[in-house]
């Protein structure tokens, strides 16, 4: 029997504060992202601020 053997690594920069979502679309365009991955839970994906980010 084999044994699958894996090293995932996704570096990461956190940004975070009042208006920082008004820099995503640059900072998609800046690292060519076109498909971002968008991690919530059911609680927040009610919230006013999912959609209007799933907007831009």
């Amino acid at each position: 029997m084999s044994k699958l053997i894996s090293k995932w690594n996704y570096p990461t920069t956190v940004r975070f504060g009042a208006g920082r979502i008004k820099e995503l679309p640059d900072v998609l365009a800046a690292t060519g992202i076109k498909k971002p991955l968008f991690v919530t839970d059911p609680g927040l994906a009610k919230l006013p601020v999912v959609a209007s980010t799933l907007k831009i």
